[in-house]
């Protein structure tokens, strides 16, 4: 029989598990407004895919304020970003592309906005178990490098991005269809500075093409590259690891393995091209960015006649203009497909698609939210997710206030909490 040890960490309000961009949204938003909040996360920073997975660049971001307006004013205080909202435009009226945030610089952010809102930040834990009974978690176990600890909380917020917290629920959900491919992003050094960053689908092949002829083949067929802030870093996107799915390790870490040795042979490529000779990997992601997760069933399930047809609703927290993102499922797929066909107009995630069946309370936050195979694939992005987590925080400081469940939150009052944030809903 396992032994835990496990020993009783506190009691909060509200429980944050997951340290992203949506778990932050959530942390901050519950504690503003009178909670007690404990953030959990595995690594040991916050940002998750912004920061550890090197991504940096915020998505669908234009017509939000919150947390992405907190995002950039703090960074351009401190001269930690060339990105602004939408493209910046030079002297000559041509267009900048490829500009990100400053990755150690949004990190501080992170941990900084967190500190000054009263949240307890926990890192280096994982949730691994849940003591739920009749619907109700009364608290979580979570395995740290100091051993195990049980925390009890009113509310939880499954801000995992798999849903991890919710499958521990064994809530309903699915996955994929097929699902996308994950990726490694990398930091690469010493290209020259008048390399142009790729904004398209077509500058992506081209770059993918002049590797090849190289002697390197991508499994995306497209390379990604963006200029980091400091201008002497790039962020390359490089690799598809095709069907990663959230419940199986063997696969994550022999795709992170795969990820890391393609890294390599694209380096050498880049060697071989005029003008490229010094260039050198400086860093390889945190960990793996996986863009398929767990959807976990909820009180309303975005569909795809949703995001076609533009529907608003009364409870609507986010706005989403994103159009539907699939990548290459497998290495056959064409990379100019993204969309299959589907067009989107501006819609919105209501606040139901935020409140999981089978729990009284919990609330979703990120992509796990309810929606479907194509929803997915376009409001999953960072600007909609950070949204989305600052409904989620904003609701349950709500159930602590009128001690009232997640269910039985006014959306309308969401919705116009989110408006009071600056959000174009």
């Amino acid at each position: 029989m396992f032994k835990f040890n496990e020993r009783r960490l506190g009691k909060f309000d509200v429980a944050v598990c997951g340290g992203g961009i949506a778990g932050i949204g959530a942390a901050l938003n519950a504690a503003r407004n009178g909670a007690d909040v404990v953030l959990i996360e595995s690594l040991n920073s916050l940002g998750g895919t912004v920061t550890e997975g090197i991504m940096g660049n915020i998505m669908d971001g234009k017509n939000k304020g919150g947390l992405i307006s907190e995002i950039y004013h703090f960074l351009e205080a401190r001269d930690m970003t060339c990105a602004n909202r939408g493209p910046k435009i030079d002297e000559n009226g041509k267009r900048i592309t490829g500009r990100i945030l400053d990755i150690e610089g949004t990190k501080y952010c992170f941990e900084k906005l967190c500190l000054e809102a009263g949240v307890r930040i926990l890192y280096s834990s994982t949730v691994c178990g849940v003591d739920m009974k009749g619907g109700h978690i009364n608290s979580i176990m979570i395995s740290t490098y100091c051993g195990n600890f049980i925390i009890e909380a009113d509310i939880f917020i499954d801000a995992t991005g798999n849903g991890n917290l919710s499958a521990l629920c064994d809530l309903k959900w699915e996955c994929g269809n097929p699902p996308n491919p994950a990726s490694l992003s990398i930091f690469l050094g010493g290209l020259p500075s008048e390399i142009n960053g790729t904004d398209s689908v077509e500058a992506k092949l081209e770059y993918g093409e002049m590797l090849k002829e190289k002697g390197y083949n991508s499994s995306a067929e497209t390379i990604c590259v963006k200029k980091h802030p400091s201008l002497s870093k790039w962020v390359a996107g490089y690799n598809f690891e095709y069907d990663v799915l959230p419940e199986d390790i063997i696969r994550l870490s022999d795709a992170v393995i795969d990820a890391r040795d393609e890294a390599f042979k694209l380096v050498e490529a880049y060697k071989k091209v005029e003008g490229c000779e010094n260039v050198y990997l400086s860093e390889t992601a945190g960990y793996l960015g996986i863009r398929e997760g767990r959807r976990i069933f909820g009180e309303y399930r975005i569909t795809t006649d949703d995001i076609k047809e533009g529907r608003r609703f009364e409870d609507g927290i986010c706005l989403v203009t994103m159009v539907v993102d699939l990548h290459k499922t497998t290495a056959s797929d064409d990379p100019k497909d993204v969309s299959r066909g589907i067009k989107t107009k501006p819609y919105h995630i209501p606040y139901r698609s935020l409140v999981p069946l089978g729990c009284n309370n919990m609330l979703l936050a990120g992509r796990c939210i309810s929606g479907d195979y194509y929803p997915f694939a376009s409001y999953r992005v960072i600007g909609n997710m950070a949204t989305v987590g600052e409904a989620a925080g904003y609701a349950a400081s709500l159930c602590i206030k009128e001690k009232i469940s997640p269910k039985q939150v006014d959306g309308k009052k969401v919705s116009d909490y989110m408006k009071s944030l600056g959000h174009d809903i």
